[in-house]
């Protein structure tokens, strides 16, 4: 969720919760067209004119124009249904069709990003590789929906009395699959080559033995001139566990260091943080039932004739829930992580000087930071340091880190409690 732009979130919900009105006049298929570009092209000419101040971090504003765009192209030019009757000859596949008019919007939001990266001006060749990372990104958050939109589809080729239980049979394994197959995903989104030195792959042999951590290989992302020093460990399935390091990790790190960061990652595996994320998918889910009934509902008929009201508040509701509640979770699960990897290592100045390796390749000041660490999956750099720091002088309220957080067990016992709220709705 940290690399994925909220902006294109916020753009699915409003697709989603589009509802088509009856059109008096008659369309005018050339006028459509025009503006479509016009609105998707508009924010890109304007990052593109005030690059200069890409500095500032201004690119939220650009990509804000853009949704409001295509709010436009969906209530004012109607762009859904002139896609439907344009692609009349998809009926089959009527619910996969329904993406096709968020492609100017997905657009808007890649030539957006290409012309306020702030890379090296005269590299174009590192200008296209990150326009391909870009790419990349934001086509993971559209998978899940070109997944259910597949299985609505297929489902109509059962008979109408067992489609529904068609359906959610293969709809279930879709919140598990992204954390079953994340080694594949992690190699979509970067060139992965296997760990040559043999060295270092020793070195983490050993670390990943004292762990207990079954793993299957160690690969190397090939990041190129984007130069990103990171680190990963993905999948909860041993057998397809991948430990994952940058080349830019490797190249400019020592040894002792790279050990230190892998143990970070080790840590969210030892403390089963994959299954807990998988856990807080499934509350969404189950959270999001119930809120569309104590609230979208009721809502439905004061709204009626304001949808994109409708869109905010489900919208608000989502950030509420990913931006600032599982964030909130996740800061603490990097806190663990840091603790583990120092108790593993035994070598918590090599984690430190590590950790401030890593804020080098940052390009945010402290001040922002600090500022936007409420709705960032991970504690700032100072922060971190500090609850290491904490370490040394054996406060008590460091070593609850070692076990499960408390805040863990209340979202485990929230899950079924969830569930029997929404069968007592439903009976």
């Amino acid at each position: 969720m940290a690399q994925t732009s909220i902006i294109l979130i916020a753009g699915l919900f409003f697709l989603i919760r589009y509802e088509p009105t009856e059109l008096d006049t008659e369309v005018n298929r050339s006028a459509i067209v025009l503006w479509v570009c016009l609105i998707t092209l508009i924010p890109i000419l304007l990052a593109y004119l005030t690059r200069r101040w890409a500095k500032l971090r201004v690119t939220i504003v650009f990509e804000v124009l853009s949704l409001i765009g295509l709010v436009c192209t969906l209530y004012l030019l109607h762009l859904p249904g002139f896609v439907n009757e344009q692609f009349a000859f998809l009926e089959p596949v009527h619910h996969s069709r329904e993406i096709l008019p968020f492609i100017p919007f997905f657009v808007s939001l890649l030539g957006i990003r290409f012309v306020m990266y702030d890379g090296p001006r005269k590299s174009m060749e590192q200008r296209w590789e990150y326009l391909g990372f870009s790419f990349r990104m934001l086509l993971l958050p559209l998978f899940p929906m070109l997944f259910i939109s597949a299985v609505l589809d297929f489902t109509h080729l059962f008979p109408e009395q067992i489609a529904a239980y068609v359906g959610l049979a293969l709809l279930l394994p879709i919140i598990l699959l992204p954390f079953i197959f994340a080694p594949l995903l992690m190699q979509f989104l970067w060139k992965t080559e296997p760990l040559t030195d043999t060295v270092l792959k020793q070195k983490l042999q050993r670390l990943t033995d004292r762990s207990g951590m079954k793993y299957r290989d160690i690969g190397v992302w090939q990041t190129g001139s984007l130069s990103i020093a990171n680190a990963a460990v993905a999948g909860i399935i041993p057998r397809n566990r991948k430990v994952f390091i940058t080349d830019t990790l490797l190249h400019n790190f020592p040894d002792e260091q790279i050990e230190t960061i892998v143990a970070h990652e080790i840590g969210h595996i030892r403390h089963k943080h994959l299954l807990v994320s998988t856990v807080l998918v499934l509350g969404y889910l189950l959270s999001s039932v119930i809120f569309y009934q104590l609230v979208m509902e009721p809502l439905q008929e004061p709204l009626e004739g304001f949808p994109i009201l409708l869109s905010i508040i489900s919208i608000l509701f989502f950030v509420l829930y990913f931006k600032v509640l599982y964030n909130f979770l996740s800061r603490r699960f990097e806190h663990q992580a840091d603790l583990y990897a120092v108790d593993l290592t035994d070598n918590q100045e090599a984690f430190k000087s590590a950790l401030e390796n890593l804020s080098s390749f940052s390009s945010l000041s402290k001040p922002i930071r600090f500022i936007l660490e409420l709705f960032e999956t991970h504690p700032s750099l100072e922060r971190r340091l500090s609850f290491l720091n904490r370490t040394d002088k054996g406060e008590k309220s460091v070593h609850r880190y070692r076990k499960c957080l408390l805040e863990v067990k209340v979202l485990i016992v929230s899950i079924p409690v969830l569930i029997f709220l929404i069968y007592l709705m439903f009976r």
